[in-house]
């Protein structure tokens, strides 16, 4: 080869030659997406299927926009030096409220938040609330940890002293971290495989419904890559009435049938969509209809169920049509206090523990006053209250000997006002 051809952007015909070729392999039973759930493969998966993709994001997207605070005793603390922790200058990619999204998706994708906050090298080596400059939420696909397999959990005060290293692997470098500064939260007590440390992903909560709709993808992806071509224009064999049938059922002649089916046919690329056969068959449609496999049904069927596993009701769920519900606000309003606020407040804790304001007797809180679903919940009950309260007056008007049942009623609004969400 000369030195010309050795340079990579002087290669292209070379280059061309090789894209060519990629059409020309057989295709049969090949996939591009697992074919099952694993520990390995749940955040890929939340983060590369649209029906497991959904309801983490729900979540993750709405607890990310609400209002964060500083808190002591249950207030909020203003203009405060610790506010740098929720601002956009904790992390120099990251707002907090990128932070907060990353940590929900990590929590409800791989069952673990894993935070990692940091200080400049000149301070002393104990992390406070005081030194920490930078707080990061580790992807799940890119650490590795390390634990200790002769040390029993019964014996181990802390998630941290059950790993010996753990290793941070970016694109082009990897990086060993301090263990006793990694922050971990699990979803529950199930452990993944081989692990003492980390959840299972809920998403194994409904791990037939997602090998099913990822058998769906992968029959759907084989219909369209792996199918050849759709039919065959040849010469009808007139030898005798056999002689389909012998071609057919001769090995050879059906190992040769597949490879030139699947070697230039097919709906995809620069293959062919029809074909002419060397092979004497009579025209025969060899193209399956996706149709017939019904996936749309299939797909929302699990998509509703792994929705559920994140109590979100399959009213919320999407659907093709874009069908929506009279009762959609009331349905998301109950997920906000069935799970998302739930989720919200974990995370908080995990940032006020991570941040070390525990320590100092200070946390990080929430404002939910600007969730759309609980402010149409109160247009809905000032309502309901003005009603009644109209309703009680003319009751009172009309039978005046009513009126201490009145007043008493008229107290318990007024008592209960206010005080719920």
């Amino acid at each position: 080869m000369s030195i010309l051809e050795r340079i990579p952007f002087l290669r292209k015909k070379e280059f061309d030659l090789k894209k060519e070729a990629e059409y020309s392999q057989e295709r049969i039973g090949q996939l591009r997406i697992p074919e099952n759930l694993t520990d390995q493969n749940a955040f890929i998966l939340a983060n590369s299927v649209a029906e497991i993709f959904w309801p983490i994001d729900f979540h993750s997207d709405r607890a990310s926009k609400l209002r964060f605070y500083i808190s002591k005793n249950g207030k909020e603390i203003v203009n405060t030096e610790l506010n740098r922790f929720i601002g956009d200058k904790i992390n120099p990619f990251y707002s907090f409220s990128d932070l907060f999204y990353q940590a929900v998706f990590s929590y409800l994708a791989s069952g673990n938040i894993i935070a990692y906050p940091t200080r400049p090298s000149a301070y002393d080596a104990v992390l406070s609330a005081s030194n920490i400059n930078r707080i990061d939420i580790l992807s799940p696909d890119s650490l590795r940890i390390d634990e200790f397999t002769s040390m029993s959990i019964l014996k181990a005060n802390s998630l941290n002293s059950l790993i010996k290293k753990a290793q941070y692997c970016q694109s082009y470098l990897n990086e060993y971290l301090e263990v006793e500064n990694l922050v971990i939260k699990n979803i529950d007590s199930t452990r993944q495989q081989y692990s003492n440390i980390l959840s299972k992903s809920p998403l194994f909560k409904c791990q037939k419904s997602i090998d099913t709709l990822l058998s769906v993808y992968s029959a759907r992806f084989n219909v369209y890559a792996n199918n050849g071509f759709a039919g065959y224009l040849v010469k009808k064999s007139s030898a005798n009435q056999n002689g389909l049938a012998d071609i057919v059922n001769d090995p050879i002649n059906r190992d040769s049938i597949l490879k030139d089916i699947n070697e230039r046919g097919g709906l995809t690329g620069k293959r062919h969509l029809w074909g002419i056969s060397s092979v004497p068959l009579e025209f025969i449609n060899t193209l399956v209809s996706i149709k017939d496999l019904l996936p749309l049904e299939e797909t929302l069927e699990n998509s509703i169920k792994i929705a559920s596993v994140y109590q979100i009701p399959p009213g919320l769920v999407p659907r093709k049509d874009g069908q929506t519900f009279d009762n959609q606000g009331v349905s998301e309003k109950t997920v906000w206090e069935n799970s998302t606020k739930s989720i919200v407040q974990t995370v908080c804790e995990l940032f006020t523990k991570a941040y070390r304001l525990d320590v100092l007797g200070y946390s990080i809180g929430a404002d939910y006053s600007g969730v759309s679903a609980f402010e149409q919940n109160e247009d809905a009950k000032e309502t309901s209250i003005s009603k009644r309260l109209d309703n009680l007056k003319k009751i009172k008007d009309i039978s005046p000997e009513k009126t201490d049942f009145v007043n008493s009623e008229i107290d318990k609004i007024l008592n209960g006002y206010g005080k719920e969400n």
